[in-house]
């Protein structure tokens, strides 16, 4: 999350038809029941659930999913990712939240909630925050993937495997170089895309945080800014 993605998306799917896109807006997305999880489109267990004719017509799956999805689908995917400094990525995702929420009690900038206080919640540090870019491409198939916001422990035995998975992947990018990534992912794919696409992003000017925050966040992540420095050398060496 916070990395361009929803740009992104957005960019790449102009080539496809509306069927050929998961998840598909009526399909996927707005059949859903009372009873019904309406994050459901972005757990793997819904993902192997679709019906055969269904997965035939798919050329594009699109969302937050952990690198071991592929293997659950039966592998044969070309794939892309972009990734984000860690601290500029948990910044982003606080802000939003931030914002989401004020909207919602229709308070002012002076009744924000302070970014610490969001960023120690754990349902925020645990499944959103915390190494959360390794742990996307080292789970694995014994930790029984339920999606993109389940917790597994982070050590140096999963960043190892998670810079493995990430060599593995076709196309790699940077937020802060999105442009280069569209162009990667242009001249691979033969695709038709905007150079300079963006969505999601903050209004305004960059936030100013406390240096002792960011300091904070990175030192409680300190794999993901390691897995982080593993893809800027990837992608600077793929590049020349």
């Amino acid at each position: 999350m916070k990395t361009g993605g929803t740009a992104l998306t957005t960019n790449v799917a102009k080539n496809f038809t509306v069927d050929e896109v998961y998840p598909h807006p009526v399909l996927e997305l707005a059949d859903i029941g009372p009873e019904d999880n309406p994050f459901r489109v972005i757990t793997i267990d819904y993902l192997r659930s679709l019906p055969e004719e269904r997965r035939e017509t798919i050329r594009l799956y699109a969302h937050h999913f952990p690198f071991v999805a592929c293997e659950l689908l039966g592998g044969g995917f070309r794939t892309m990712t972009i990734l984000r400094d860690p601290v500029d990525r948990i910044v982003s995702l606080l802000r939003q939240i931030q914002r989401d929420e004020s909207s919602m009690r229709g308070k002012d900038r002076s009744g924000e909630i302070a970014l610490e206080e969001i960023y120690e919640r754990p349902n925020v540090y645990e499944q959103l925050v915390h190494n959360h870019q390794t742990k996307l491409f080292s789970m694995t198939v014994a930790d029984h993937p339920k999606g993109y916001l389940q917790t597994i422990e982070i050590d140096t035995a999963r960043l190892a495997l998670a810079k493995r998975n990430l060599e593995a992947v076709d196309v790699v990018g940077l937020t802060e170089h999105h442009a280069d990534f569209v162009n990667a992912l242009a001249e691979r794919f033969g695709w038709r895309l905007k150079r300079e696409a963006r969505a999601n992003a903050a209004p305004g000017g960059p936030p100013e945080i406390a240096k002792s925050f960011r300091q904070r966040i990175a030192a409680e992540n300190a794999i993901d800014i390691q897995f982080y420095e593993f893809a800027r050398h990837l992608v600077d060496a793929r590049r020349n």
